[in-house]
């Protein structure tokens, strides 16, 4: 046996022994944070965004989550940039930073950015830069795409189809769309909405009514809640709010005024019970399928990958919505004839909505 002082002196030194090793390992955590602080540190794969909220229920939330989990399972770097103003000189400043910090992959999650896109690409031909729901184009409206860039595009008009469908089945006969601007995303929205709107009154035999505003400025959140607010007042049940910029502005005219809203690009069932479901982007699919091309060396610059029924990339929200009479029955029916294109959602001739042919559909 060992006796008593032995016991203490062996004790004395372990416990020496330990307190030095937890020293040393202290001190190789501080070395290692000391040698890499923030300004340091470099982020392969970047997100860039607009001056909005990234986490605020939207696309660029879709977005993000997706590159955290990607990032983390595969041991990437990765960052979000935020332009300090909604303007073409910050955009340009933000993916800057985002390269001279390290990316080698920027995903511009922002469809106003389009034109410095465009610039940056052709700048940083070594970079790959990818942009959801846009595609780069000059100051003339021509689009390029080059070997170092991939656009994703999403079929609005289906989304919108989906919408207009849902909302005439679910009993509603008078119908609002207001459009956060007039893009060709956002009249895809409203002529889809349009289109699916008269499929279902024909189906049914009835007649519905259509008010449609397209504003001014998106980002006037109290003019947007005064059109829904003067629309609901007007007799509309259902409101299609088709981009993320103004859904908040609808969604507070329904609580107010007892209405309806269709929301959009992602679900928007938890900010209001008036939400009966959204037309949405399958973003986190796109954006996945991105960043593994990417990091198996394999990015597919030079092209549009496009989303839609076909391959899913659409839909309406299943999970969380509050559809009390369109079955699953009728809208796999009615998706099925979207995804094997005997339903087309043109809009590329019509400028006004009144232009599309929807007998069904009487516009106010």
């Amino acid at each position: 046996m060992i006796n008593s002082k032995l016991k203490k002196i062996l004790a004395v030194a372990t416990c020496a022994v330990t307190a030095f090793a937890l020293c040393l390992a202290m001190s190789g955590c501080a070395e290692q944070e000391d040698a890499l602080p923030e300004e340091d540190v470099d982020y392969e794969i970047a997100l860039v965004t607009d001056d909005g909220l990234v986490n605020d229920g939207g696309h660029s939330e879709v977005a993000w989550n997706t590159l955290v989990d990607f990032g983390g399972t595969n041991g990437i770097s990765h960052k979000y940039y935020k332009a300090a103003e909604p303007s073409d000189s910050a955009f340009e400043e933000t993916i800057r930073t985002a390269i001279n910090k390290g990316a080698k992959l920027v995903i511009i999650d922002n469809s106003n950015m389009q034109e410095v896109a465009y610039e940056m690409q052709k700048e940083y031909p070594e970079i790959s830069f990818a942009m959801t729901e846009a595609e780069p184009y000059d100051d003339n409206g021509d689009i390029r795409i080059d070997k170092n860039t991939v656009a994703v595009a999403f079929d609005s008009g289906q989304a919108g189809f989906l919408a207009g469908y849902a909302a005439v089945i679910e009993g509603y006969r008078n119908l609002g769309f207001i459009g956060q601007g007039e893009n060709d995303e956002i009249k895809g929205f409203g002529y889809g909405f349009v289109k699916g709107a008269n499929k279902a009154a024909g189906e049914l035999g009835v007649s519905v009514t259509m008010k449609y505003e397209y504003c001014s400025d998106p980002r006037d959140s109290a003019a947007v809640e005064n059109t829904a607010s003067d629309m609901y007042k007007d007799g509309v049940e259902c409101i299609f709010a088709a981009g993320g910029n103004i859904q908040d502005s609808v969604i507070a005219a329904a609580d107010a005024c007892d209405g309806k809203v269709i929301g959009s690009i992602t679900d928007q069932s938890s900010k209001s019970e008036n939400v009966i479901t959204s037309a949405i982007y399958n973003i986190s699919d796109a954006v996945k399928s991105l960043l593994q091309e990417y990091k198996n060396g394999e990015f597919s610059g030079g092209e549009v990958i496009d989303y839609n029924a076909y391959n899913k990339g659409i839909g309406l929200e299943v999970k969380n919505n509050r559809l009390e009479v369109l079955t699953q029955k009728q809208y796999d029916a009615v998706y099925s004839l979207l995804a094997k294109g005997e339903i087309k959602v043109r809009t590329d001739r019509a400028e006004t909505p009144e232009e599309i042919k929807a007998p069904n559909v009487i516009f106010e």
